[in-house]
């Protein structure tokens, strides 16, 4: 950096995590925005400019423009920091949070879902399984730790609330006597979500409820209809507009090349029911993955098999814009760590055994120990690190959005983890039209 008081004007270089971006709304300006910091700026096109090609800057937008990580005195630094972020976030980390498969049963009968056939055996977590549970989880809370998260699972985890509780209620205790939080959610498909069930688990910790919506009724009902085939939407619907006020809840829901368009007709149908913006904690929707191991659905060919399909580019973007547009929380772009690559985080199956990534439950190939024995090294079979041998990934400025995609998707394309899954192609197309919408909305609320 080179500079002096007055009216002298400072130099820095433009993060290698910098993406520059024209807004539409607001001619004359460009929209910055660093990938590694998740930062954006406002800024007169021709600063932006300058800042972008490494050129001289006043000392005031120098300032500004480093506090938020888009310009930088090194930018060699600035990459290295970004290969670090995972270890970063690892060691700041104040939480351990755990995934926790209470039973494969279930009351509906998915055409997509990822656990399959393995649902055919709808064992549950025994008693002597969960007793274990918590004493395991009571070992792995290691000092400095500040929050102990639960997310309860299925199949469906209301059918095991008596469970639930059998979990919750000494971890809780365990957590007050540590001076730590405690609290655990649900990923439900709602249908049992009602307001006398949250007042009972509220007592043990329960905060937030994840229900999925597969879009309007005929839509959803032909994904995710109860086992009997009865349609379960207006079930759902109820029980949310009944419980959103009881419980931090979250919308998601599972979209296919087929049905995307179709979504933002049930953003209507929550407003009209009284399940406004205000409500919800975020509303996001997300590809179905289509499957090819041997748990899989053999009728369901409707998913998509890589994030760089083309159509996924248009149908995220357009059903953010439809969620921003009615006012509900979307997903921000930011780095969002995989769950294998946070320490601190597993998932533990029915039986006690344990996998670092959820999706691979009942893949025993996939299995890093069991909450007897404890964890073994599971740098191999998880391919950590695995972008650190590409050098298209290291020196990639969507690394910090990436750190190499999806292992699982990596999985079902290959039949084991062997490369990185790029997003890159995704990025490209999306990325600023992502960022676009967040400015223009951001804007309008202000």
């Amino acid at each position: 950096m080179r500079g002096s008081c007055g009216s002298l004007l400072f130099f820095m270089k433009p993060s290698p995590y910098l993406h520059c971006f024209p807004c539409p709304d607001r001619p004359g300006y460009r929209i910055l925005y660093s990938a590694r910091k998740a930062s954006l700026l406002l800024l007169e096109e021709e600063l932006a400019s300058r800042a972008a090609q490494g050129e001289e800057l006043p000392p005031e937008a120098t300032t500004t423009l480093s506090r938020l990580g888009l310009v930088v005195a090194d930018p060699e630094a600035e990459r290295e920091a970004g290969r670090n972020l995972l270890a970063d976030i690892n060691r700041e980390n104040p939480s351990l949070n755990v995934a926790v498969i209470l039973t494969l049963a279930c009351n509906f009968a998915c055409r997509y879902c990822y656990e399959g056939n393995l649902k055919e055996q709808p064992r549950p977590m025994i008693g002597e399984t969960a007793a274990r549970l918590v004493e395991f989880l009571k070992e792995r809370f290691a000092p400095g730790k500040k929050n102990l998260v639960l997310h309860f699972y299925g199949g469906e985890p209301l059918l095991a609330t008596e469970r639930i509780k059998e979990i919750a209620a000494p971890l809780q205790q365990f957590a007050q006597q540590k001076g730590a939080n405690f609290g655990f959610s649900l990923v439900t498909n709602g249908s049992l979500l009602t307001p006398p069930i949250i007042e009972e688990l509220k007592p043990f910790g329960l905060r937030i409820a994840k229900i999925t919506l597969d879009g309007p009724a005929d839509v959803h009902d032909r994904s995710r209809p109860f086992k009997s085939g009865e349609g379960s939407f207006e079930t759902i619907l109820g029980n949310v507009a009944d419980c959103c006020g009881l419980v931090g809840i979250g919308i998601q829901g599972n979209y296919t090349r087929e049905n995307y368009q179709r979504f933002p007709e049930l953003l209507d149908l929550l407003m009209e029911r009284g399940v406004t913006p205000d409500k919800l904690l975020q509303v996001g929707f997300g590809p179905v993955l289509q499957t090819r191991d041997q748990f899989t659905l053999a009728d369901f060919h409707d998913g998509c098999c890589s994030a760089n399909e083309p159509w996924l580019v248009e149908a995220s973007i357009m059903l953010r814009e439809e969620i921003l547009k009615r006012g509900y929380p979307a997903p921000k772009i930011t780095p969002s760590p995989c769950m294998v690559d946070v320490d601190h985080a597993f998932t533990v199956h029915v039986d006690g055994g344990i996998y670092q990534c959820l999706s691979f439950i009942g893949h025993r190939e996939y299995q890093t120990g069991d909450i007897w024995q404890g964890v073994r090294d599971y740098r191999e079979i998880y391919n950590l690190d695995h972008w650190r041998r590409h050098e298209e990934c290291r020196d990639c400025s969507y690394l910090p959005l990436c750190f190499g995609g999806c292992r699982y998707m990596e999985f079902q394309r290959h039949g084991a983890i062997k490369g990185v899954n790029c997003q890159k192609e995704y990025w490209d197309a999306a990325l600023g039209k992502l960022i676009q919408q967040s400015v223009r909305w951001m804007q309008k609320k202000s």
